[in-house]
């Protein structure tokens, strides 16, 4: 596998990482390929839709909250999602990830939500 998103080297994948890789053979890869599929991948515009595909990508994120605060969202909300889901974390996280794509609070500071956004906001908390 190849990752598409980061350029990284080969490994093992698991399942709810599928959409960040691809199967390739190495003859069918070229490099303005590779960087033409990586950045359309990337700055593709989530929305609610997408709500499923996200919450894979993000099942082994451990803090649901320090992701939602990265993601622009309000504490507050955070809070009363936690309130309302009785602390089950992946019910928590569906709904934050909810409130991200469907631009609630801070969340457009920095432009729609994209795959791009989600992967930066991953790393700056330290999951990726």
């Amino acid at each position: 596998a190849r990752c598409v998103l980061n350029k990284c080297e080969t490994m093992v994948l698991k399942d709810n990482h599928s959409i960040w890789f691809e199967q390739v053979s190495e003859d069918t890869i070229s490099s303005s390929n590779i960087d033409q599929s990586h950045d359309s991948i990337l700055t593709m515009s989530l929305g609610t839709d997408d709500l499923n595909d996200v919450c894979k990508a993000v099942s082994d994120c451990v803090d649901w909250i320090r992701l939602g605060l990265e993601l622009g969202l309000k504490y507050s909300r955070l809070q009363k999602i936690e309130i309302k889901r009785l602390r089950d974390v992946p019910s928590c996280m569906r709904d934050m990830i909810a409130a991200w794509l469907g631009k609630k609070d801070k969340v457009m500071k920095e432009g729609v939500p994209t795959w791009k956004q989600l992967i930066q906001a991953l790393k700056n908390i330290g999951e990726i």
